[in-house]
């Protein structure tokens, strides 16, 4: 907030209601999931555990709703367009794209086939297929799908004059990783790299660009450095 402020990058931030609710529900998840975690099965303790939850998930609420009002503006939504251009543009967009991107490689073993033998079958098959795969979750959820209809009518809304990023954590926006193996296989690791395909051809159909919030905020600082450097020798 504090760097959006700085740089007058507020007017420039934007938010919907679709985004907003995700927001809380990935707020209401982490803490849910916590409490999970760290439960201990004396009443006493889970109970202080849960209080302290409570606490936290309260003031992380109170932060969401203050970073909504200080550092974005709303704008306007038409929701049968947005349903138009999600169920008639994305959804069959997506669905092409991933009939023709490699996914991660993960043979399809029948269910009978015992777990000793499991993990040596799959590395037998792996053998004959390629080793490299792109991590990629196949069709988002209609939330997800929502929420990329709006950010593809924010991007038209501006007649494409405009960069629009979407900040994401989510696979089927960011680049995703690559790993070499199967989730089958005992060895398969992550190479470290990332595929920007999908996240790229969606930015080339649709306008706008995917990427993860603390990336989307050093490609920020960049452009304002490089803007702040054609000034100085004009």
């Amino acid at each position: 907030m504090d760097f959006l402020k700085s740089q007058n990058l507020i007017d420039n931030t934007i938010i919907t209601k679709t985004v907003e609710e995700e927001a809380k529900n990935a707020l209401t998840g982490a803490v849910e999931k916590t409490i999970r975690n760290v439960a201990a099965p004396n009443l006493v303790s889970r109970y202080g555990i849960m209080v302290l939850q409570h606490l936290i998930f309260n003031d992380a609420m109170d932060k969401l709703d203050f970073y909504v009002e200080e550092c974005s503006n709303r704008l306007s939504i038409n929701r049968s367009q947005r349903e138009s251009v999600k169920t008639k543009e994305i959804e069959p967009f997506l669905l092409e794209t991933s009939k023709h991107t490699l996914r991660f490689i993960q043979p399809n073993i029948p269910g009978f086939i015992s777990s000793s033998l499991r993990s040596e079958l799959t590395d037998r098959i792996l053998e004959s297929l390629p080793t490299k795969g792109v991590v990629y979750k196949g069709m988002p959820g209609d939330k997800d799908l929502t929420i990329m209809a709006e950010a593809t009518l924010i991007y038209r809304k501006f007649e494409g004059k405009e960069k629009v990023y979407l900040a994401s954590n989510d696979n089927h926006f960011k680049p995703n990783p690559i790993q070499i193996g199967s989730y089958n296989s005992s060895s398969m690791y992550y190479t470290g790299e990332l595929d920007s395909t999908v996240r790229d051809k969606i930015a080339e159909k649709f306008g706008f660009i995917c990427e993860e919030p603390s990336k989307l905020l050093a490609i920020l600082q960049e452009e304002l450095k490089a803007k702040e450097n054609t000034k100085k020798h004009t």
